[in-house]
């Protein structure tokens, strides 16, 4: 089932490790890496390809919700913990799924049978990290995380070391980049016009000049990036 995958477990527990080792040979998986903390995992990462990464989260030196920021690119990743705590921040980053330990093997199963799914939609495991267009980010606001459907979003207005998210019904102020959350959106949807925005392609009203209209609001376009962004509207 798992012939052709190259796997990662990232756990500060040994024994952790060796039961979810156990499970991925049960499933044939031959190919796999285990890593003991989060720091050793981060440099395997950036120097080879890995299609799917078991990813604890309470880990000394780096966590694995750290681990997961460190990376531009992150791999297919399943989350394997004993906290529930985390479960809506490991989602905002497109985790595949979030098992609780100890992880009985039907359910293990039932993660696995999520990634292959996905796989045999898309063609290729790593298009899954690119959302659909009725799915979803979770964004911080203040203490609690808001679920914001992607159809819904207009704009996004960089605050200097925050953004304000504009939707159809209100808007969102969270303390991110824009860079950050601009990487997390799928590329075919939405665009960055200029330093301080990036605008949902299909929103757009009108184009005047050096400025898109989304709701009656004027964009500015940034020079340089006009012919792309302009390329991209009219495709």
């Amino acid at each position: 089932m798992l012939n052709n995958f190259k796997c990662m477990i990232v756990d500060d527990e040994p024994l952790a490790i060796d039961v979810l080792e156990n499970y991925l040979h049960r499933l044939h998986a031959n190919n796999i890496i285990r890593c003991e903390n989060a720091v050793d995992a981060f440099t395997i990462l950036k120097s080879q390809s890995v299609d799917l990464v078991f990813l604890d989260i309470e880990m000394p030196l780096l966590t694995g919700i750290e681990l997961l920021k460190s990376i531009k690119d992150p791999p297919t990743v399943i989350i394997t913990t004993a906290y529930r705590d985390y479960a809506v921040e490991g989602f905002e980053f497109e985790v595949v799924d979030y098992l609780i330990k100890p992880v009985p093997f039907s359910r293990f199963m039932k993660a696995i049978e999520r990634v292959l799914k996905i796989k045999n939609n898309k063609g290729d495991i790593d298009e899954m990290r690119q959302p659909a267009e009725n799915e979803f980010l979770f964004l911080k606001v203040e203490k609690k995380y808001i679920r914001l459907l992607l159809k819904d979003v207009l704009f996004i207005e960089s605050l200097k070391d925050y953004i304000r998210v504009i939707t159809k019904s209100g808007s969102y102020i969270s303390y991110q980049s824009l860079t950050s959350i601009t990487e997390k959106l799928p590329a075919n949807k939405f665009v960055r016009i200029h330093r301080s925005f990036t605008i949902a392609i299909d929103k757009v009203n009108s184009i005047d000049g050096n400025c898109v209209e989304i709701e009656g609001k004027l964009i500015p376009i940034s020079r340089d990036l006009k012919q792309d962004v302009i390329k991209k509207i009219h495709r």
